[in-house]
């Protein structure tokens, strides 16, 4: 190795000394200045690397890449492709959490899905609230699958739903003998570990007392920790319910993102994002949806915290891994 070493520091002397004086100074003006502009923040690193075809995130204490290393391979969250919906899988070796299952026609993929990790029952299920592109998929889930505990909002008498939507799912519980859980902000769950480091949920939302004129305001919002990996998890949150939760207290600075409501412009306000600061984001939305989701104005807001923004219509399902340090991310399904 040393002769290979001298051979290639022969090889770059000659070269060198080839090259004008005047190019050599030129390389290195270049490269001055393009450093300070990366620093300066006037050129994204990670632009010019996308453009160069791979993913980069903006902090070295993350990565990506196709090849998940074993140390990450415990924690996954699994933003699966429902079109224009919300289902996300939470695994660990010991647990598993669905939070939501797309429209009924979703059903079918959410399902297989849970099968390929080779989930025979899910210990929690949460349905963050009664609207069709949540919990359309779910009676299918629980009828396969059922759960030890499946978590809902409680919400006043006049927001109850009485679609055939709601009345399946309602009737799937009672079938598979589950029961409903109302959630309780700051309520715990245990996921057990993993890679070594426990894994935590807690109930964030709806905050208690709160009230609100929009269902998706009454979301269950999780919060996923895992050694120093955070997620948060918010449903379809608006702005109301958004600033309930800011002045809660609770703890929302996390590491990564769900993006709340699909990246309508109605959520993910400006003053929720200061709070929790992310470094990755995940959007679950349609190709093509009339909706116009993710709205420009929430897309320029979160780039405003990271370029590492990750969208179901555009990626297929998005799986995120981590082993307590990094998150490693595998697009498509």
């Amino acid at each position: 190795m040393a002769k290979r070493r001298s051979a290639e520091e022969k090889a770059l002397k000659r070269l060198l000394k080839m090259l004008p004086a005047s190019v050599i100074i030129l390389i290195i003006c270049v490269g001055i200045c393009f450093g300070a502009l990366v620093e300066t923040g006037v050129i994204k690193l990670s632009d010019v690397q996308n453009a160069l075809g791979f993913t980069v995130f903006d902090k070295p204490s993350q990565s990506s890449g196709g090849n998940i290393p074993d140390s990450a391979k415990d924690f996954g969250v699994f933003v699966i492709d429902v079109g224009q919906g919300d289902s996300i899988l939470i695994t660990t070796p010991t647990k598993s959490v669905l939070i939501d299952a797309g429209e009924k026609e979703s059903a079918a993929a959410v399902t297989e899905f849970i099968r390929s990790k080779g989930i025979i029952r899910l210990d929690y299920i949460i349905a963050t609230h009664p609207h069709s592109d949540h919990i359309g998929g779910m009676a299918d889930v629980i009828n396969e699958f059922g759960a030890d505990k499946i978590i809902v909002p409680k919400l006043p008498d006049n927001m109850v739903p009485t679609t055939k939507t709601y009345e399946n799912f309602l009737n799937a519980v009672k079938n598979k003998g589950c029961k409903l859980t109302a959630a309780k902000e700051e309520t715990v769950y245990d996921l057990g570990t993993a890679n070594g480091k426990s894994v935590k949920m807690t109930i964030l939302a709806p905050v208690k007392g709160a009230e609100y004129d929009d269902l998706n305001d009454y979301s269950v919002c999780a919060r996923i920790d895992m050694g120093k990996i955070s997620w948060l998890l918010t449903g379809d949150l608006s702005k109301d319910g958004e600033k309930d939760l800011i002045n809660s207290g609770q703890d929302i600075d996390v590491t990564a993102y769900k993006v709340g409501h699909h990246g309508s412009a109605t959520s993910s306000s400006a003053a929720f994002l200061k709070e929790i600061t992310p470094k990755l984001c995940v959007i679950s939305c349609g190709e093509g949806n009339s909706y116009g989701h993710p709205a420009d104005s929430t897309m320029k807001r979160l780039e405003q915290y990271t370029s590492s923004i990750y969208r179901t219509d555009l990626s297929s399902t998005v799986s995120v891994y981590s082993d307590g340090e990094k998150l490693y991310v595998s697009k498509g399904k």
